[in-house]
């Protein structure tokens, strides 16, 4: 799933591994007005869960606590 969020673009899509999913996220920073982007932080595995839906929730939550403490 992608979002925007403050001045970030988040992308939280679980990783499907034997019928678990590990929650992941890679956050953008919007570079220019014209919508270039970089990235700023890869998340890494935080945890596995037992649906999709789970994981993206603790994505999301991870990459809003992140760019909440991050933002310029």
């Amino acid at each position: 799933m992608q979002f925007d969020y403050r001045q970030f673009h988040i992308d939280a899509s679980p990783l499907d591994e034997g019928g678990r999913y590990y929650a992941r996220a890679k956050i953008y920073r919007r570079a220019s007005v014209d919508g270039d982007k970089f990235e700023v932080k890869y998340s890494g595995d935080l945890g596995d869960y037992p649906s999709d839906a789970d994981a993206i929730e603790a994505a999301e939550r991870w990459s809003i606590q992140w760019c909440d403490a991050n933002r310029a």
